[in-house]
Formats: C-alpha cells, structure tokens, sequence
C-alpha cells in the first residue's frame, strides 16, 4: 500500500449523503484498489493528526503514527462493521498507535539521557517554558489513565467525536461513555488547577 501524505489533506468532512459513497469506498479497498482507500482516509487525516500529536507532542513522530494508524486500517478492515462510525473506528486505532509510539520514544530518549546527559538545553522563555511543562503533564496525565477512559477523552477532547460515536469506538454504551470523558476530564481538571495554583506536576492524584 502506497503512503499517503498526511498533510495538506483537505479537512472537509464527507457530505451528508455520502454514507453510499462511503461503502463504495470501504469495498472497493477491500478489493485492493489504493485509490479508494485514499479517497476514502483523507477527509479524517488532519483529525488523525491532532489526535496523534495529543500523545506524541511531535508533529514527525505524530505523522508516523497516522502512517501507522493507515496500515493497520488498511489490514484491519475487515473487521469494520457496516453502519458504525468510520471515523470513530479509525480515531480509535490512531490513538492506540500514538500511545504505544509515545511510551517507544520516552524509553529510546531515557536510554539516550543515560548515556548522553550534554543535549539538554536552557534558554527558552520562562512562559513558554511553561507552557511545554503543562502540555506534557496533560499528555502524562492521559498517558496514565485506564484505556478506555484515555481513548474516550481523546475523541472527545481532540477528535470532537459525539458519545454515540465514541461507546462504537469502544464497544460501549453511550452512558458509559458518557461517564468515561466525565472521569477524564476532572482527572484533567485537577491536574491543571494544580498547575496553575503550584506551577508544578500534581503527583500521585
């Protein structure tokens, strides 16, 4: 399967009456045909790529995951369900992939600081400065949470995906989901509330 460029995507999302169109899509890259598959990924890539870059907070690393994410699609899509929420499904394998690159590269730069302590660097603005530290603390506070309740958060925070979409996501109910972006947000909030108050990381909730 040929990779396709993950920027300059158009972010128009596929017309209301384009759920046909979609299928057509969906069986004509079941039938091997790239082109399909491309026209049928594009509308969702640059949603794929914030999604990606909540987690990895780097925009190579992130475009590596949507690659991946496309791959996986590509050979998974069999197993998509007729009716549910493309967009959804696809948002779930993107954000699953973009965790486990995001927990590859803290241990390859770990490994790297061990051995070369000389790269780290001072000088930014204080506010900028800042501005990283809380960005990574919100990414180790999804990081941290049970599956389910990062992925959810995520749909909903990056993906802007609705609750129905998200229990499709993660073969649930929409209570349930419901209840899973509640759980993360005041995890999210606290985190934050506690950075702003103390200008340091909340450890230990």
């Amino acid at each position: 399967m040929n990779r396709e460029p993950t920027q300059r995507s158009s972010t128009a999302p596929l017309p209301p009456d384009s759920a046909s169109l979609e299928l057509d899509l969906l069986q004509r890259s079941l039938d091997g045909d790239g082109r399909a598959f491309a026209s049928l990924v594009r509308p969702h890539l640059p949603l794929m790529l914030r999604i990606a870059h909540r987690y990895t907070g780097n925009d190579s690393l992130a475009q590596d995951a949507v690659q991946e994410s496309m791959t996986r699609l590509y050979q998974g899509l069999k197993r998509y369900q007729a009716g549910t929420s493309f967009r959804a499904w696809f948002a779930s394998i993107t954000t699953s992939v973009a965790y486990t690159m995001r927990r590859s590269e803290i241990r390859r730069r770990k490994r790297e600081q061990s051995s070369d302590i000389s790269d780290f660097q001072v000088g930014s603005a204080e506010s900028e400065v800042r501005a990283h530290q809380l960005e990574k603390t919100i990414r180790d506070t999804l990081a941290s949470m049970p599956k389910k309740r990062r992925i959810a958060a995520t749909l909903r925070l990056d993906g802007r995906l609705s609750y129905s979409e998200i229990a499709e996501a993660l073969s649930t109910t929409e209570n349930s989901a419901r209840v899973l972006v509640s759980m993360a947000m005041k995890d999210l909030r606290k985190v934050v509330s506690h950075w702003n108050e103390k200008g340091e990381v909340l450890v230990g909730g």
